[in-house]
């Protein structure tokens, strides 16, 4: 045992709970200080408590499986409909992911293991951002480090309730995000790698039993899944060779200091486990595992990438990033100068906290589409009730819902007996849209424009 696996000895309880404080800090602070942007009203107006269940699958099927949207709208319920309400039980599964990835590092590895990763977690730019964010991204995280974590124990202890937990946060992923399937995928790819490590009948039926009870679970979905796959137009653009290292540097927020960091631990792990198979003719079957689950969940979703429709993106990934930070942890953990890993340690926060206070300015500078803030200046600026129109109605109504005048979509025919209008634009204008506003301007002129970021509130007074 080294001095800080020592030190930590009695008090790991207590260091969780200050990590886990931390990150409840992080991922609360100024949490609705920006409007929710269009992504996120996909996810909010949906799932107002007023609609159905069964209203809300059939909404689902033309963005991810039903189980985030399912979630949100039993939290509506319960606590009130409002973004605040939303964003706040996305962060809250963000910090419960904290406790998960420190039981799987300990898992792994060691107790000690878990501690660093647990604390890797709570600083980690790209997980409190999608904590912070009023999608399925955390959930998607914290299923893909609960899935990893039963799997792991069903392979070392041979257990039918870690099966039967593993089977059950599994078919929780696939139903939270379709990525889901690339780890699903990724990890019966594993399975058979593993039977080179394990060759128990046990293992192997109850394994098999598992993933049968995964598939049949997610068989209602299929026919979803299916039809996705035969679109082959997206807004994705298809990922260069260097897309790895651009996803790494995301995940770190883009702070030079913290990627170095990480990536020498990596470089450590890799050495240490190189070694490890020079010396005995094979790596850990639990490190074979994580490995696994870093290169075949990027090489499948790669594969089809390029050969047919693109399907990388960095804010998918989020259920590998638990397996990089774990290898770092792993290395942390074996490093034997107990000053180098409290000055590694050290280095990452100060960077943290520099890149997020003075570089990203991620709690006061203002990135996300203003619908909310164009939609309160068209209120306070409408004593008369001038029509308000937009190509994106159907968004900006979530922040009228409770409002008698609406926002009406933007159609010419219902314009010209109108001498006053109000426009609310946000993003860019889908091209038909474009048009429409284009002929717009030949029978308005602008009396008053208010720019917001990504946002525009514009009155309108038709020609004479």
């Amino acid at each position: 045992m080294t001095k800080i696996e020592d030190w930590f000895h009695g008090k790991s309880t207590y260091i969780l709970l200050l990590i886990i404080a931390g990150s409840a800090i992080l991922r609360l602070y100024h949490i609705n200080y920006q409007s929710l942007w269009l992504d996120e009203l996909y996810s909010i107006i949906p799932t107002d408590p007023k609609n159905s269940l069964a209203f809300l699958i059939e909404s689902a099927k033309n963005d991810q499986p039903p189980l985030f949207f399912i979630y949100i709208h039993s939290v509506f319920k319960i606590f009130g409909y409002n973004e605040f309400v939303g964003r706040l039980a996305c962060a809250f599964v963000g910090i419960i992911s904290i406790p998960a990835i420190y039981f799987l590092g300990k898992e792994l590895h060691a107790e000690v293991t878990g501690l660093f990763a647990a604390f890797l977690v709570a600083i980690n730019y790209f997980h409190i951002y999608y904590s912070q964010e009023l999608r399925f991204y955390s959930l998607a995280f914290l299923f893909s480090v609960l899935s990893y974590l039963f799997f792991i124990r069903a392979f070392q202890k041979n257990n039918r309730l870690d099966y039967g937990f593993y089977s059950l946060f599994t078919i929780c992923l696939l139903y939270t995000h379709y990525y889901g399937l690339v780890i699903f995928c990724t990890q019966v790819l594993t399975f058979f790698f593993l039977l080179t490590y394990k060759r128990d009948s046990d293992f192997i039926i109850n394994s098999m039993i598992a993933g049968f009870t995964v598939c049949i679970a997610f068989v209602p979905w299929m026919p979803v899944i299916i039809r996705e796959a035969a679109v082959n137009t997206t807004w994705m653009k298809r990922p260069g060779p260097f897309f790895l290292a651009e996803y790494f540097y995301d995940y770190t927020g883009k702070e030079v200091l913290t990627t170095v960091i990480l990536i020498s631990l990596l470089s450590l792990f890799i050495k240490s486990s190189y070694k490890t198979y020079v010396d005995t003719g094979k790596i850990k079957a639990v490190y074979v595992i994580v490995l696994l689950w870093i290169f075949a969940s990027y090489l499948l979703p790669y594969i089809r990438s390029v050969i047919s429709t693109p399907m990388l993106h960095p804010r998918y990934t989020i259920v590998i990033l638990p397996a990089w930070l774990l290898l770092c942890s792993i290395a942390w953990t074996d490093m034997m100068n107990t000053k180098f890993k409290s000055a590694i340690s050290i280095l990452l926060v100060l960077g943290f906290l520099i890149n997020m206070v003075f570089f990203k300015q991620h709690y006061s500078r203002i990135e996300k589409t203003q619908f909310r803030e164009a939609s309160e200046l068209v209120k306070s600026n409408n004593p008369a009730h001038y029509p308000i129109y937009s190509s994106l109605a159907w968004h900006f109504n979530f922040y009228f819902r409770n409002d008698a005048e609406k926002v009406r979509d933007l159609r010419m025919d219902e314009l010209s007996s109108h001498e006053y209008i109000w426009l609310l634009q946000a993003h860019n204008p889908a091209p038909e849209m474009q048009k429409e506003i284009s002929r717009l301007s030949e029978n308005y002129e602008i009396i008053d424009q208010y720019s917001l970021f990504e946002a525009d509130a514009i009155l309108l007074k038709q020609r004479k």
